[in-house]
């Protein structure tokens, strides 16, 4: 899935609600907030702009370029740096041109706002405007909404990973998915559920590291499916997941197994597709990320 993260230059002009760049410090923060979102290692997105940004007037008689490199206008100092450092580092980029990461692909057309099967456009915006998002929130959500509507397993996996930046994943999630009956009638209540599970699986461990039964009853309520451990079968649980370690100033690949035993039940309690993951580890994600260690089949039955 190729995703064009697409600029609304318009969102950027003065109104009478909002007549200078100075009253719209927060809504450049929370643009910025998607910039960096766009720049975590599992995304590696710029964001696109057309060149009508320069002409734009932030304030009666001030261009954005005007505003942002001659200081002229209102505004901070600061936000004048940020937007700055987010056009000059490859962060945000004109929409014909072909970013680093993209260089190389076959298929893939520079700054092409088109939606089809296999490319989406997410329009971001500063401050509220129609059709785009403005905050990560609302962008995540746009991301996750696309996930949702990838028929392909292949597909999906491989997009999966930047709609769920505070997850890991176990090596080899893909050759079970695959087994996954129905998978495109599916999509939906999986990105359901991994979705909980980032957004608040390592916050609940914190709070009830001493009670984890408590834990996943909050899962079951956020979800509405049920969440429970599964002991009896620890055993085949295991999940081996990847990270880096510093050894001889050399960054190496390192593999840990990790017991997933706790599981969301998908669809309803009997059936059998499910997810299993742990809470967070230490060496996995620095202890910041919770952890996917199957999604799909019971693996001590055969289906």
């Amino acid at each position: 899935m190729q995703i064009t993260n697409s600029l609304e230059e318009k969102s950027f002009a003065y109104s009478a609600e909002k007549e200078t760049m100075d009253a719209r410090r927060d809504e450049i923060g929370r643009l910025m907030e998607i910039v960096s979102y766009c720049q975590e290692d599992e995304v590696g997105e710029p964001i696109r702009y057309h060149d009508t940004l320069w002409e734009i007037c932030v304030q009666e008689g001030v261009t954005f370029t005007g505003w942002l490199f001659n200081r002229e206008g209102a505004g901070s100092a600061d936000d004048r740096r940020r937007l700055l450092d987010a056009l000059s580092k490859n962060v945000m980029i004109p929409m014909d041109e072909t970013p680093d990461t993209e260089k190389g692909l076959t298929g893939v057309k520079a700054g092409s706002e088109e939606n089809t099967a296999d490319q989406k456009t997410i329009r971001v915006a500063l401050g509220e405007f129609p059709s785009c998002v403005s905050d990560r929130e609302a962008y995540v959500r746009a991301r996750r909404k696309i996930l949702s509507g990838i028929r392909n397993v292949t597909e999906y996996e491989a997009f999966m990973h930047s709609c769920f930046i505070d997850s890991c994943f176990a090596e080899g999630m893909l050759s079970e998915m695959k087994h996954i009956r129905d998978f495109p009638d599916r999509t939906e209540e999986i990105t359901k559920a991994l979705g909980v599970l980032n957004d608040h699986a390592v916050e609940l461990y914190r709070q009830y590291s001493g009670h984890l039964e408590e834990a996943m009853n909050r899962l079951s309520v956020l979800l509405h499916r049920e969440c429970a451990p599964d002991p009896a079968h620890a055993d085949r649980l295991i999940f081996p997941f990847v990270y880096s370690e510093q050894l001889e100033d050399k960054t190496v690949a390192v593999i840990k197994d990790i017991e997933c035993s706790p599981h969301l039940k998908l669809m309803h309690s009997g059936s059998n597709l499910r997810i299993y993951f742990y809470w967070c580890d230490d060496k996995i994600g620095g202890g910041e990320k919770v952890l996917v260690g199957r999604i799909g089949r019971h693996p001590y039955k055969k289906s």
